[in-house]
């Protein structure tokens, strides 16, 4: 990476920092932005995408939840601030759209530019494994842990997201919509982790219907 790509990156580094640093998301915040930068790294050149453009897309791709609206168009309020910012820089057109395109369409389901699909993925796997039940339980702090009728139970309906059980399993569905082999490859031993702790969570916690039965005995 040149020296005029590097400065590029850390002047776009301290404006994404003093925005989410600024902002009240601790699960989207600037240490999930790292870790995202960090799975980028890996998968860009795995999968033949430019690595300078991949870094800036992952830097960028969370600033708009610091900005009130709809979860749903996070996306595309990221790439409304990036804009101004990124046209400040020297880079070409065709670089700055094809990040802001890639910043306002991650937290979608299209995969229609190889840097989109980079960045889905690595903010994907961010929600896997140790880090994603972490994750998890402070995105939905405000959410009961589970429901003790069937704790942590894998046939459960994940969407509803009623507990912070049902998050886990959602991102535990993640898996089946990565784009990138890269990203599947690095994802199998974090899905198989999440697999163990759901599994120990049963063992932990008996379903509501035993402890009603073990309190009618006392």
């Amino acid at each position: 990476m040149s020296t005029a790509q590097q400065m590029v990156l850390a002047t776009v580094e301290a404006w994404v920092r003093e925005k989410l640093e600024g902002g009240n998301s601790i699960a989207h915040g600037w240490l999930h932005t790292e870790r995202v930068r960090l799975h980028i790294r890996i998968l860009a050149p795995a999968e033949d995408v430019d690595p300078f453009l991949a870094e800036l897309a992952a830097l960028l791709h969370d600033v708009g939840r610091t900005e009130p609206g709809p979860e749903a168009e996070h996306g595309a309020r990221a790439a409304d601030m990036a804009r101004p910012l990124l046209a400040s820089l020297p880079l070409s057109d065709d670089q700055r759209e094809s990040v802001m395109h890639a910043i306002r369409w991650h937290n979608s389901q299209r995969a229609d530019t190889p840097l989109l699909c980079v960045l889905r993925d690595a903010d994907m796997l961010d929600g896997m494994g140790a880090v994603g039940i972490m994750r998890a339980f402070m995105s939905k702090s405000h959410l009961p842990p589970y429901d003790p009728a069937s704790p942590f139970q894998v046939n459960g309906t994940p969407w509803s997201l009623a507990t912070c059980s049902d998050q886990i399993l959602a991102q535990r569905k993640w898996l089946d919509f990565l784009n990138t082999d890269a990203a599947r490859a690095m994802a199998e031993e974090r899905a198989k982790f999440m697999d163990t702790f759901l599994a120990q969570a049963q063992r932990e916690l008996p379903s509501s219907g035993v402890t009603q039965g073990r309190t009618d005995k006392t």
